[in-house]
This record gives C-alpha cells, sequence and structure tokens, in this order.
C-alpha cells in the first residue's frame, strides 16, 4: 500500500497558518510532485520537473531529467512523509526547504532538502533539488531549521 502522509499536513497546520497563500501554493505543488513520485505518475512528473532541472542525491549523485524520470518512475516507495517544511516565494522563484522520509520495502531514507521551484505558464516545476542524508536518531546535529 501506498501513501502519502497527509497527516502530517494537520501536525504542521500552525507552520502553514504563518505562510503567505503564494508559499501554501507551491507546498502543495510539492505535496502533488511526491505523490507523483510514490504513484510513479510519469506524466505529473514530467510536468513538474523543469527541463534543466539538477538533482543531487544525499550520496553525492547528480541526475538530469531524464535520469529523475527513470528514477521516480521505477522506485517502490510505500510512502513519503514530509516534514519541518518552511516555504519562501519571490516573484516566479520558489524555494523550500525541509526533511522528507521515504520509505521503501527494504528500507527508510531521511533526508533534508532544499528545494528550487520556477512558476512557468503558471505551475511550479522543480529547478534544483539538494538533499543530505539525516543524522541517526538522537542525535540533532543537521536537521532543517
Amino acid at each position: 500500500m501506498r501513501c502519502l502522509f497527509l497527516p502530517l499536513a494537520l501536525l504542521a497546520a500552525p507552520v502553514m497558518a504563518q505562510t503567505s497563500p503564494a508559499e501554501q501554493i507551491l507546498l502543495k505543488a510539492e505535496d502533488a510532485r511526491f505523490h507523483a513520485e510514490l504513484t510513479h505518475d510519469a506524466a505529473t512528473l514530467d510536468a513538474m520537473t523543469a527541463p534543466e532541472v539538477t538533482y543531487a542525491h544525499f550520496n553525492g549523485a547528480l541526475e538530469d531529467k531524464a535520469g529523475l524520470m527513470k528514477s521516480f518512475t521505477h522506485i517502490p516507495f510505500t510512502a513519503i512523509e514530509p516534514t519541518g517544511r518552511r516555504a519562501r516565494v519571490l516573484g516566479e522563484t520558489g524555494v523550500v526547504r525541509g526533511e522528507v522520509t521515504r520509505h521503501l520495502p527494504d528500507r527508510v531514507l531521511d533526508d533534508a532538502y532544499l528545494a528550487v521551484y520556477v512558476r512557468r505558464a503558471g505551475r511550479w516545476q522543480l529547478l534544483d533539488w539538494v538533499s543530505y542524508a539525516l543524522p541517526p536518531a538522537g542525535h540533532d546535529g543537521g536537521r532543517a531549521p
């Protein structure tokens, strides 16, 4: 069973209340992108990913759009949980900093990330993604502020 942990959005409601309407729209777009990863929705991923995207994984590997599309339409995620996100919108550019837990059948990946989006033709597209692995539980170093 695959699910995006939407109840976590309810826990983040106080943070969401402090964001502008434009920032809330950006976060909803990011939620839709995470859902497309989870469900292997190639059409949505394609529309939400800029042609010139650069995706830097926590292990240092870099992918362009073709590599990213292949990866995210085949990785067997069972859940994706974004948390602690902060969004900023400056004109047609949006930045989201947060953490994401991606569940796979055999392991869990905990990353912090910085995502840059650009608004084109009225929709947000991922332009750049940089992530790094979070330290083990019980160690505060590296948590997104």
